[in-house]
């Protein structure tokens, strides 16, 4: 059976749209407020992502999601966007650039993790247009 490996990249306002449906799916909604810091850091288990909200009253409130929290929220926010997303794949976080990326593995096995992570590290390779001739040969 073939593998397959998706990437969705995900900006930081699409994150913190994300963060703000799920946790008003779960019935414990962000304050309202805006979206003063975002830094996305490692944590247990991958990507932690850290806001602080300025409410128009009040102080400011800091919460921290897990990376687990954060997979579930942006499988949410794919299903309220009709972003296609195989339910039975291995999801994992990864940082590219100032965005977020959500790696998604169908019927992996051996050393496919690597090439997927390997890919944020390294920039794109310009093909001379002879090389792509001689390839399609």
């Amino acid at each position: 059976m073939p593998s397959e490996i998706r990437h969705i990249v995900f900006s930081t306002p699409e994150v913190a749209s994300g963060i703000r449906e799920y946790r008003r799916h779960i019935g414990r909604p962000l304050p309202a407020g805006r979206l003063r810091h975002f830094d996305m850091h490692p944590g247990k288990g991958g990507i932690r992502v850290s806001v602080e909200i300025a409410p128009e009253t009040g102080r400011t409130e800091h919460c921290e999601f897990s990376a687990g929290e954060m997979t579930d929220a942006l499988i949410l926010y794919c299903n309220a966007h009709h972003i296609p997303l195989p339910s039975a794949g291995i999801k994992t976080l990864q940082r590219f650039g100032e965005s977020l990326l959500l790696i998604v593995t169908l019927n992996l096995g051996g050393s496919g993790w690597p090439l997927s992570a390997g890919l944020a590290m390294q920039g794109p390779k310009v093909v001379p247009v002879m090389e792509m001739a001689a390839a399609g040969d």
